[in-house]
């Protein structure tokens, strides 16, 4: 269940819209695959199709789940991630160094540099695709409190 506090965050409403219930994250999912898939094969070629289908998305969707991580760590919910990246600052420079990879790669991709469609496939379709999903599972995966590992 959510808090107050939850439901009036700017972050749990992104989470809750794009990976909140089976029907958004289905949605989500299929948008990203087919536009994805008919950008990467050539179906349509703009530079901003490329920029948000690519980048700007799934850097929405990295800073979405490394900052879910840090609000549930910070309800102290046992996570499957490593201590440092719960926390600032390790969480802040995970988002950024992913954000700083996919930027390199799109400004590559879209400067004209290297267009090989496999790493266009990467980069709108698998990585993003992976990155809500891992999402998802975030938010649907009842984990326990670090308080029940304590006792035993």
């Amino acid at each position: 269940m959510q808090s107050q506090e939850e439901s009036k965050s700017i972050l749990f409403k992104l989470v809750n819209a794009s990976a909140g219930s089976y029907k958004q994250f289905q949605i989500t999912f299929w948008a990203q695959f087919v536009l994805g898939f008919l950008y990467s094969f050539g179906y349509f070629d703009s530079k901003i199709a490329g920029f948000v289908l690519g980048f700007l998305i799934p850097s929405i969707w990295v800073v979405l789940t490394y900052r879910y991580v840090k609000a549930k760590a910070k309800k102290n919910i046992k996570l499957p991630f490593p201590k440092w990246m719960q926390k600032d600052p390790g969480n802040t420079l995970v988002v950024f160094f992913d954000i700083f990879f996919l930027a390199l790669i799109w400004t590559i991709i879209l400067s004209g540099l290297y267009e090989a469609r496999w790493v266009k496939v990467i980069f709108t379709m698998i990585f993003p695709i992976l990155t809500l999903s891992m999402l998802r599972n975030l938010v649907i995966y009842p984990f326990a409190k670090n308080d029940d590992e304590s006792r035993e």
